[in-house]
């Protein structure tokens, strides 16, 4: 079940992006080294968020209002799941 044009996108990734524009714009490939994606998918999440109103593209990505409460019920949505308070934070291994 993969949307248009084959594209699926990793949830957790959709999340990382949004979480890392909550503390503010950000330029495209700073946005996508932040979320740790390569820069060629990182474009195709980058169309996904546009296309659903969650974040404005251009030279900085900047979230939307809608963009905000989805990444935060994202985000409390991770951490319930994960069973951790920030699920954003890199464990070590």
């Amino acid at each position: 079940m993969s949307g248009r044009g084959g594209f699926l996108p990793d949830v957790y990734v959709v999340a990382r992006i949004l979480h890392a524009l909550m503390g503010g714009p950000m330029p495209r490939s700073r946005l996508a080294a932040v979320a740790r994606v390569n820069y060629r998918r990182f474009q195709e999440y980058l169309q996904f968020l546009v296309e659903r109103g969650y974040v404005t593209d251009g030279e900085v990505v900047y979230l939307t209002p809608k963009g905000a409460e989805v990444a935060a019920e994202l985000e409390r949505l991770l951490s319930e799941v994960l069973g951790r308070e920030d699920p954003f934070e890199k464990r070590r291994k």
